[in-house]
């Protein structure tokens, strides 16, 4: 059976007559009867009996009203929700995040986003990039894209990917004949940072700090190509996530080492406020953003 037939027999056992039918189905009554007629033949049996000149349901016409029931209405539900996702609503989805080298995505993803929902303006804010969590409590972002878990009830975490942190050195520097790097072999070198305070970076926050490690010397560097330059200077060494650097070593004759026996893993989560009703245009942009990135940087 089709729709058509489903629809035809809804409406037949709600109006009693083909005739009253052919106002809501918008077909002549000739065409509902053979459509009727090919219903019954395709089921081996009648779905509707002559009474007083109504057309009331038999056996089997009860049976399979209510399965056109149950998928009409679901059929029905999916072309709301199909226009809500489509329409998004309008608005302003107003993001930042953590790491600048992620802002290099932005503009392609923002593009595909906006042929779906035309009516959605993205704006980036990256002057919040050092507090996202108190701009989201604040109203003024709608995401952030941050790294490691937000342990607060009134925020809304949505997981986007996992990528791999590991030590970059020049080509000839000692740790190249490690198999991997230990927590106290950072202690004797000039460790370069994203930026402050230590506990926000992945390296101090999941291996030195819990190891007790203090390295000799320390500084924030935000700028890829200047770490770049100061590795290659052997002035200092960078634990770097492997999908940011690889553009970088082969030109470079930089190396990768792992840190840690097991390695060194950061999960990625975009943010959100935790409320009752989220605007339909945040959800999409959340579900879109899931969607074209989940895959990008896996470790």
């Amino acid at each position: 059976m089709e729709l058509r037939h489903l629809r035809l027999v809804k409406e037949v056992a709600e109006k009693g007559s083909l005739t009253k039918a052919m106002e809501t189905l918008y077909l002549s009554q000739s065409a509902l009867s053979h459509q009727l007629k090919e219903a019954e033949t395709q089921l081996g049996a009648p779905l509707f009996h002559r009474v007083n000149k109504k057309l009331v349901l038999t056996g089997a016409g009860k049976i399979v009203l209510e399965s056109a029931e149950k998928i009409l209405k679901e059929l029905d539900d999916a072309q709301v929700s199909v226009r809500k996702y489509i329409s998004g609503g309008t608005g302003t989805v107003r993001i930042a995040t953590e790491c600048y080298t992620c802002y290099h995505w932005l503009p392609s993803l923002m593009a595909d986003f906006n042929k779906e929902f035309p009516n959605v303006e993205i704006e980036i804010f990256p002057e919040t990039n050092n507090e996202p969590v108190k701009y989201i409590l604040e109203g003024k972002l709608d995401v952030a894209i941050v790294s490691g878990q937000v342990d607060n009830p009134n925020i809304q975490p949505v997981q986007l990917f996992t990528d791999e942190m590991m030590a970059v050195v020049p080509t000839d520097h000692p740790w190249t004949k490690k198999k991997y790097i230990k927590p106290g072999d950072f202690a004797d070198e000039h460790v370069l940072i994203h930026s402050y305070p230590l506990e926000s970076t992945t390296l101090f926050r999941q291996v030195l700090i819990p190891a007790g490690i203090r390295p000799k010397k320390v500084t924030a560097m935000q700028i890829t190509e200047a770490a770049v330059e100061m590795i290659k200077a052997r002035m200092g060494v960078k634990v770097f996530a492997t999908w940011i650097i690889q553009p970088y070593l082969h030109s470079n004759h930089l190396a990768l080492i792992p840190v840690t026996k097991k390695g060194l893993f950061r999960s990625w989560y975009a943010i959100t406020l935790k409320r009752p009703e989220q605007p339909q245009y945040l959800d999409n942009f959340i579900n879109h953003l899931k969607r074209n990135i989940s895959g990008m940087y896996k470790a």
